[in-house]
């Protein structure tokens, strides 16, 4: 997991990991904050879900986790909390391999309250709970990146 600030289509430092690298220098040249919700292919390893979303309580969301994407996220309106773990602290559950959706349940070691203004890198041994309620229910616009391990 790296949480960054992104500010103004930029970000104050230099990233290494290679799938935040990517999506980042993505974002250097494409505005992807008002492309219609669904899903866009930039490449057969990199694509990104437009969603658009109200968020909610805990029991209406679920854990899950990826092996074979990394998950970057860009949130660009309202606030949501998103409940983080390890995968090794998690009862794991089926795998989907076609939606690359690992299932699982467990409680969170901590929550991130994510603002327009940074981006979540996940990766595949980090269990997150997305779509959850900051303060009250609202609506989210948000962008995930999918790159390919």
């Amino acid at each position: 997991m790296e949480l960054v600030q992104y500010k103004d289509a930029a970000i104050a430092r230099d990233i290494q990991h290679p799938a935040l690298k990517k999506v980042v220098d993505y974002l250097k040249t494409h505005d992807v904050s008002q492309e219609e919700k669904g899903t866009h292919t930039v490449s057969d390893d990199f694509f990104y879900n437009v969603i658009e979303m109200e968020t909610t309580d805990e029991e209406h969301r679920v854990w899950e986790s990826h092996r074979a994407y990394y998950d970057v996220h860009v949130l660009f309106e309202g606030k949501e909390r998103i409940s983080y773990n390890f995968l090794s602290n998690m009862k794991v559950e089926d795998y989907v391999k076609e939606e690359d959706w690992q299932q699982m349940s467990g409680t969170s070691l901590f929550d991130i309250h994510f603002t327009p203004g940074s981006i979540l890198l996940l990766d595949p041994n980090d269990a997150h709970k997305t779509g959850l309620k900051v303060d009250q229910a609202q609506g989210i616009r948000k962008v995930v990146f999918k790159v390919r391990l």
